[in-house]
């Protein structure tokens, strides 16, 4: 019975979860006058009750004329978007790239070298990596333009690709490959390259995998530092343009979300089974 009823309180959880998305995606596909009469905000008196506003705002789950000229709009008529599109790509995969190979050396050097005091600066990873964005801003922007790159995608793609976590969930993984594994590859000569390469990476599959989705995912979101540090809207990333696609026709902000959300979300579907096992093997919850 306990069973039953914890399994119907998740679903109606991730029911609660899904209904933003469901909306998003069923109004792509509305028409611009059906989402302006579904959305009006518009009020009347009879709208409002001792002072009190009274009306909700109807949400339509399913259109009465199913079109794609909302995507038309976004992807043929604003040519801005896809050019906005590549600037979130050329923000991302640079530090998907670069975040997985400082990651994954430094935590086999967290992993298989023996030397002095490393737990204490893996402590210090831990401690940096609990900081909130908003207290590294201000010194990520003083180093920025001492480098002279504040106004560049380098003032975001550097912090990003030396970011602790990556150390932190992937020393967690390795750190599950038995020890056997490594002293039998010294005893038989290999180096510490040959080891890395052939014996820690076949196996580090599930953490690669779970750390380049969980990166891609929070540099494609990216908002704070491209606000801060981009100051030409040409170069803006997509995450930044969405708040004001909609402006003076609220129907472009569905069919525009949409798009944006396929390439994470085709992410994860795909390496669900990775990212969930990847996570499990580093012990994170």
């Amino acid at each position: 019975m306990g069973r039953k009823l914890c399994i119907v309180w998740l679903g109606i959880l991730a029911a609660g979860f899904m209904l933003p998305l469901v909306i998003t995606f069923t109004n792509a596909f509305m028409t611009e006058t059906e989402i302006f009469l579904n959305y009006n905000t518009s009020l009347s008196v009879f709208d409002v009750i001792d002072g009190v506003e009274r009306r909700f705002v109807p949400v339509r789950l399913v259109p009465r004329e199913i079109t794609l000229g909302q995507f038309r709009a976004v992807l043929v008529d604003q040519p801005a978007f896809l050019m906005l599109l590549v600037n979130s790509i050329r923000i991302t995969a640079p530090v998907v790239v670069f975040n997985l190979a400082v990651s994954l050396l430094t935590a086999y050097g967290f992993t298989s070298w023996k030397w002095k005091h490393k737990e204490i600066l893996f402590f210090v990873y831990i401690v940096v990596m609990l900081m909130p964005l908003q207290a590294v801003l201000v010194p990520n922007f003083i180093i920025a333009e001492r480098l002279g790159i504040s106004q560049s995608y380098w003032a975001i793609i550097f912090p990003g690709i030396f970011a602790p976590f990556g150390t932190f969930l992937l020393r967690q993984s390795m750190g599950a490959i038995p020890e056997a594994n490594f002293e039998a590859a010294r005893m038989d000569g290999a180096g510490e390259i040959f080891i890395f390469i052939f014996v820690v990476m076949p196996q580090m599959k599930s953490g690669i995998a779970a750390l380049s989705m969980l990166t891609f995912i929070e540099y494609w979101n990216v908002v704070e530092q491209a606000v801060i540090f981009i100051r030409d809207y040409r170069l803006e990333p997509l995450s930044v343009f969405l708040s004001r696609i909609g402006e003076g026709n609220i129907a472009l902000i569905f069919a525009a979300s949409v798009v944006y959300m396929i390439f994470p979300l085709l992410w994860l579907f795909l390496g669900q089974e990775d990212l969930q096992k990847g996570i499990e093997l580093s012990g994170v919850r």
